[in-house]
């Protein structure tokens, strides 16, 4: 078997979507938990967690920005400040994202940033996203979207996230993908989404200290075998750092849509 590839050396790397609150939604079942899962990050060398719950997914109470911060805070304390939390949320694409971008104390944000998680169902992609983006895009928000290689119709037409990256959204994969946790359809849609330069996040994902950890140098260290050191350093260190603090995200790759749909490159593609 051939070896496992070499972890990188990361010390400062930041998850921007981990269901770590307890007692919230299908993540973190005790304080115990989530103090457990802050410790294993730690150790993974993660220093920062934006706290993402789910809301408005028609499933799971979305809480209230006060429930999200008190928790945190919970957490923190109980596992002596070995890791930063942050709030945020994993925002189902819905109508409710209108009503609060005009909120000034809104939850759909990332620490507050002009960054939100966005996710769609894992079946489809909604009716005229391109659009929609553009919208959430001219309501002074920046979409993430949520684990895209994991998206039935985007693993079937890869273009869809290409197009959305190409409108202004930013792409989170997550860390289990890329380590073969959710099967070989996701393994496979993230490898092409990362050789074609369209992915800017890796991100745990993380819902449990013993299934789906808060654990991100194993896939760095497989997508910097794809795509490079500095590429896989960037989406979990350079860029999601940037995020929090409302930056730039500086780590852009020029999408190669000939990776991305299998093509090859003509001559003159060589020659330009």
């Amino acid at each position: 078997m051939p070896a496992a590839p070499e972890p990188l050396k990361l010390t400062k790397m930041v998850d921007i979507h981990c269901h770590i609150l307890p007692e919230t939604d299908d993540g973190a079942i005790s304080v115990d938990e989530s103090v457990a899962m802050c410790r294993a990050a730690a150790a993974d060398g993660i220093k920062t967690i934006v706290a993402t719950p789910h809301m408005f997914d028609g499933v799971h109470t979305t809480p209230e920005k006060e429930a999200i911060l008190r928790k945190i805070k919970l957490v923190m304390e109980a596992a002596d400040n070995c890791i930063t939390l942050l709030p945020g949320g994993e925002v189902r694409y819905s109508y409710e994202i209108f009503q609060e971008a005009d909120d000034p104390e809104t939850r759909i944000k990332l620490n507050g940033t002009s960054y939100m998680l966005l996710e769609f169902p894992f079946q489809s992609v909604p009716p005229n996203i391109e659009k929609t983006i553009f919208q959430i895009l001219n309501a002074g928000i920046t979409p993430v979207i949520a684990h895209p290689e994991r998206n039935k119709r985007i693993q079937e037409n890869p273009k869809i996230i290409a197009d959305l990256v190409e409108r202004g959204a930013f792409a989170q994969l997550d860390a289990g993908s890329i380590t073969k946790s959710f099967g070989q359809e996701s393994y496979q849609s993230a490898k092409k989404i990362l050789e074609a330069g369209l992915g800017h996040f890796i991100a745990t994902d993380a819902h449990h200290q013993d299934r789906r950890r808060p654990v991100l140098s194993a896939a760095a260290a497989i997508a910097a075998e794809w795509i490079g050191e500095d590429y896989a350093r960037a989406m979990v260190e350079d860029n999601p750092e940037a995020l929090v603090k409302d930056l730039a995200i500086p780590f852009q790759p020029d999408p190669d849509l000939d990776s991305l749909l299998g093509r090859k490159k003509s001559w003159f593609a060589f020659w330009k």
